[in-house]
């Protein structure tokens, strides 16, 4: 990759505030879903195995960043969400199942959705 787009993407992570990133990473879990689907499709199960994956690692991230102390129930409630989606997409994975993928996307297309809504409020 380019280091000048490299460069270009850390300064817009460390000058984003939390709640844009929540959104990113939601948003690129959903992509490597969306992908995921497409692959599973074309029976092409390493391609579709390794855009799971990459959403996984999306959702394994935020499950580490949450905030226990602070964010109490919401933070428990999410974490409960994340670790079913992993269990989740990793049965969709070994069976080859575009529907629970897709149950996955509406999930998290649900949590981007509420995540722009705080983002996009003038009192966040």
């Amino acid at each position: 990759m380019d280091s000048r787009l490299q460069a270009y993407r850390q300064v817009n992570v460390n000058t984003t505030n939390r709640g844009k990133i929540v959104v990113m990473l939601y948003s690129g879990a959903i992509t490597f879903l969306n992908k995921a689907i497409i692959f599973a499709n074309r029976n092409d199960y390493f391609n579709k195995g390794k855009f799971i994956t990459k959403a996984q690692k999306i959702i394994d991230e935020l499950n580490y960043s949450l905030d226990m102390k602070k964010g109490q129930d919401i933070s428990k409630n999410l974490r409960s969400i994340y670790i079913f989606l992993g269990k989740h997409l990793t049965q969709a994975n070994i069976k080859i199942d575009p529907n629970m993928i897709e149950q996955a996307i509406t999930m998290l297309e649900s949590l981007k959705s509420a995540f722009e809504e705080i983002v996009n409020n003038p009192k966040y």
